[in-house]
């Protein structure tokens, strides 16, 4: 099956606290604010399912939409890009 139709999206995990679930959070823009002139960071927040359980805080990873795997997950995690571990 062709599945170059889903969207993917590169972000950072920022919460591992659950088994086979991650939350990856991927910045989007950095803008001014129109009234106090300070730059704010325009983030998205995606929850992802993790079958093998491989991705670990602050690594980056490539998310993939798919089918719903629960209330609130409707990503998959397809591949790590870099760990967050570096030695």
């Amino acid at each position: 099956m062709n599945e170059s139709y889903k969207k993917t999206i590169t972000g950072k995990i920022v919460s591992d606290k659950n088994a086979k679930f991650r939350v990856v959070e991927e910045q989007i823009r950095v803008i001014g604010h129109p009234l106090y002139r300070k730059l704010v960071k325009k983030t998205r927040r995606f929850h992802a399912h993790d079958e093998m359980n491989e991705s670990k805080l602050n690594d980056i990873v490539m998310i993939q939409e798919s089918r719903p795997y629960s209330a609130t997950v409707r990503w998959k995690i397809i591949k790590i890009v870099s760990s967050g571990q570096e030695d």
